[in-house]
């Protein structure tokens, strides 16, 4: 990570939930308690209360739709920082105080406007910080709605689907947690190398009840894999949309898909893993990026603020690569 450059993934952020019939919360709705959580500064402790994540400031663009959260990890673990400058034998250790940790600090934008045409995701966008890859980032949100549903023992409620009423006389309610799942979106580049390369390998797989094997009870079953063949006579000219389809035809049962394939002008052969529903890789690798370069005021390692400059020249990309 550079001060003068920083790189930023395309996520599609669905708001989901676990029981059937639940009503789903809008991004509206959970900006209202992401913002109370940061007011009353609740943080979510990770990795054996070696580390503690928090949103450490919102910004809310209601012209443009989205908001901004600059979310935060302190890191007892992590090395001390070391500044130095050999010419001069200068070599400075920052060293941490007690319960202290190293700070990183990650932009995320948000859309608080759905996608068109699909319910309940928004785009979101996560600045690449290497203390805090998307999947932590999705923990805290989704840990966060969790306390406010256990705060609140009338949040996230609901008119039951069923209909009828207390013994009050009134609508009986239902509760349901809502959870945020991410999803990156596929790259430009593995589209292109999907469709232009020599394909090796594609198979599906599914998940399998975990379960002792016979004659070796340190070893369990797992998941399961079916490799497919590859007629590559009648390779369709657009083979990424055709393996889209079929993989979300087969995902109620293999979740999901594998696809090996030779880069094109390239002899390094490479497997990407595919969600098969939504067609999102599953490696960071292959999620859709863009880089913002010459950031000036440079960039310190990590900030108490969202830096608004740094905000300023992601919107536009943010903005192009939305659907409302």
């Amino acid at each position: 990570m550079q001060n003068h450059c920083r790189q930023f993934y395309i996520y599609d952020l669905e708001i989901s939930s676990r029981k059937e019939g639940a009503s789903i919360p809008t991004m509206g709705d959970l900006l209202i308690i992401f913002q109370k959580m940061k007011d009353e500064g609740r943080i979510y402790s990770i990795r054996a209360d070696t580390a503690t994540m928090l949103i450490g400031d919102i910004d809310v663009d209601a012209d443009q739709q989205f908001t901004t959260l600059l979310i935060r990890l302190s890191d007892k673990t992590a090395p001390n920082s070391v500044t130095s400058n050999p010419k001069a034998q200068i070599f400075n250790v920052h060293t941490k105080g007690p319960d202290q940790g190293a700070d990183f600090g990650c932009h995320v934008l948000i859309s608080t406007t759905q996608q068109r045409n699909f319910p309940n995701i928004y785009t979101c966008v996560i600045e690449r910080v290497s203390g805090i890859p998307a999947s932590l980032v999705q923990r805290l949100l989704s840990k966060l709605l969790n306390y406010e549903f256990h705060d609140d023992a009338t949040s996230f409620s609901y008119p039951h689907p069923g209909g009828g009423l207390t013994r009050q006389g009134l609508p009986r309610m239902e509760r349901c947690c809502p959870y945020v799942e991410l999803r990156g979106r596929p790259s430009d580049t593995l589209i292109s190398d999907i469709n232009n390369g020599h394909i090796t390998g594609i198979s599906l797989v599914k998940a399998e009840g975990i379960t002792p094997v016979a004659g070796a009870a340190f070893l369990k079953k797992k998941e399961s894999e079916l490799r497919l063949q590859i007629d590559y006579k009648n390779i369709p000219k657009n083979l990424w949309q055709s393996l889209r389809q079929t993989f979300q035809a087969n995902a109620g049962i293999y979740g999901v898909a594998k696809v090996s394939y030779k880069i094109p002008g390239n002899d390094r052969s490479v497997t990407v893993k595919i969600d098969s529903n939504t067609g999102n890789p599953l490696d960071e690798m292959y999620v859709k990026s863009f880089d913002i370069k010459n950031i000036f005021p440079l960039l310190d390692h990590s900030t108490i603020q969202i830096v608004a400059h740094l905000r300023d020249r992601v919107i536009p990309e943010f903005l192009a690569n939305r659907t409302i």
